[in-house]
């Protein structure tokens, strides 16, 4: 399965669908560099948008913490779908 990054603007109305335990330096080697987002709430400190073959959306983000994390750490996966979670997956285990 590959992917592609994708703009935020397809990211628009993703939401929380699973999530993924992993660190941050297995997504970078897998993913890339991530973009860090100016949210003006501060909720998202950095996040991956994938966009795959089939069209599928997916964001890997960590949500509400005062820093990256680098240990292992329960990553969000956001979605239209659960689609989102099984590319995730698929991508990843």
């Amino acid at each position: 399965m590959s992917f592609k990054g994708a703009s935020s603007l397809k990211a628009n109305a993703t939401c929380l669908q699973g999530k993924i335990k992993t660190t941050f330096s297995d997504l970078v080697n897998k993913l890339g560099e991530p973009i860090y987002p100016n949210s003006g709430d501060g909720k998202v400190k950095c996040e991956w948008i994938l966009e795959f073959e089939d069209g599928i959306i997916a964001t890997i983000y960590c949500w509400k913490v005062n820093r990256v994390p680098t240990g292992e750490y329960d990553w969000h996966i956001g979605g239209h779908s659960q689609k989102a979670v099984d590319c995730v997956n698929d991508l990843l285990n």
